[in-house]
């Protein structure tokens, strides 16, 4: 949705895509300490040994964790104002953003649950949920943002604008915890299988610790691509305002690339925990694979689309020449940039998939700021002092990411891991 968002402020005004890339920069350093996605491992790993209600156990200990974690990303993201005016942003800008982030603030609850909900039925291989859900959303948060936002269709109303752009995405994910909840929950009764009901007693300090050192790698791991986006964000905001906001919205179109790359790694991702809970390192294994290998012949694809059409699709966003012209001067560089990013996180799968998120942490950090904050400040420092330059110092960062975690896909013990899940997913029986 906030694909949608982008596009939709992008018709309002130049200072309104401004405002919400400040927003979204903030924002992102703390909002992925409550996205990482490592529920799908224990439950699918549960579900494949054979102990479905673990699963529903699983959901317990991950609401517990992380409602202790949105707490301080609530904080976080209700001061935004006030950092950019620190940082020196002009205050009408800066303003914006603290309006943007604050009325997003308040829908951290209910992407919460929406989140850990929908990753609970898929570890299960159930997907309607966060389909209808995610399909229910994305219409009507275009709708609601075309009427609301722009005015369209209506004669003679321009709509509300920026103001309320933000609580449309908010209204529309509370949306979809109704949705699940009510339909698929509460009507259905898809959750049954593995759900004993809320029980306290569940969430024990061993669960508790077994879930952590999971987790918080794997949030960190995405807290520190973002945290690096950030800065890379912050040499833009200094290239220029422009830069900055092309560099916000070429990000969505990245992000259009992940939602088909990472719907197949996330696939192959429950596979391989199904598997290796029911203790079959091989399948597992062809099961990552494959992932893979799908995922790079629809790279190649979709990354020839962007280089042929990229005017094109940069007008979904914006229809600023300034802007797009500065997309067409930087494709290339961009292109290469969302290849090997969709492709670091195809591969990623595998070993998250396996447990190792600690190692795709490290690796991921070395990435990051070994490869790519370094190269981005050498290239527009000594070589374009541009979104060329920026976008070239991305690309070799991402290849870095690449090849560390190939190395670490490589080099795995499938029988080691297979065997950890297993052990994990008897958690119940101890």
């Amino acid at each position: 949705m906030s694909t949608t968002d982008t596009a939709l402020l992008g018709h309002v005004s130049g200072e309104a895509l401004s405002a919400s890339a400040l927003s979204d920069l903030w924002t992102m350093t703390t909002g992925p300490l409550i996205q990482g996605r490592v529920l799908g491992i224990f439950c699918g790993q549960a579900v494949g040994a054979g102990n479905p209600k673990l699963a529903g156990i699983w959901l317990q200990v991950s609401l517990y964790v992380l409602s202790m974690l949105s707490i301080v990303v609530f904080i976080s993201w209700n001061v935004t104002e006030y950092v950019w005016i620190a940082f020196g942003e002009d205050e009408a800008i800066a303003k914006d953003a603290g309006y943007y982030a604050r009325v997003l603030s308040f829908a951290i609850p209910g992407t919460l649950m929406l989140s850990q909900a929908t990753q609970f039925f898929s570890s299960q291989q159930i997907m309607r949920p966060e389909v209808v859900a995610s399909s229910v959303a994305l219409v009507l948060n275009l709708v609601l943002g075309l009427s609301l936002v722009l005015g369209i269709p209506f004669p003679n109303f321009a709509g509300y604008g920026f103001a309320a752009c933000p609580w449309v995405t908010s209204s529309v994910t509370y949306l979809q915890v109704l949705i699940v909840g009510v339909i698929f929950c509460y009507i259905q009764g898809l959750h049954r299988p593995c759900w004993g009901g809320w029980s306290w007693k569940e969430i024990t300090n061993e669960r508790v610790k077994s879930f952590s050192g999971l987790y918080f790698p794997s949030a960190l791991s995405l807290a520190s691509d973002f945290w690096r986006v950030a800065v890379i964000g912050g040499v833009a905001a200094k290239i220029g305002e422009e830069e900055v906001g092309v560099f916000n919205t070429s990000y969505r179109i990245m992000w259009i690339t992940l939602i088909l790359i990472g719907a197949i790694a996330r696939a192959a991702g429950i596979k391989m925990s199904l598997r290796l809970g029911n203790g079959d390192p091989m399948g597992a294994k062809r099961a990552g694979y494959v992932g893979i290998f799908v995922s790079v012949i629809i790279l190649f694809f979709l990354s020839g689309a962007v280089v042929w059409k990229i005017r094109e699709f940069a007008m979904i966003f914006t229809d600023d020449d300034v802007f797009l012209n500065l997309f067409e001067e930087m494709r290339w560089p961009f292109v290469a940039t969302l290849f090997f990013m969709n492709l670091s996180v195809a591969i990623e799968k595998v070993p998250i998939s396996m447990g190792r998120t600690t190692a795709v942490f490290w690796a991921g950090f070395a990435g990051s700021w070994l490869g790519q904050v370094p190269g981005v400040i050498f290239f527009t420092v000594y070589w374009r002092n541009d979104l060329v330059g920026l976008y070239t110092g991305m690309a070799v960062g991402y290849i870095l990411c690449t090849v560390l975690y190939s190395f670490i896909t490589l080099t795995s013990d499938w029988k080691k891991y297979s065997d950890q899940a297993i052990e994990r997913s008897e958690a119940k029986e101890d």
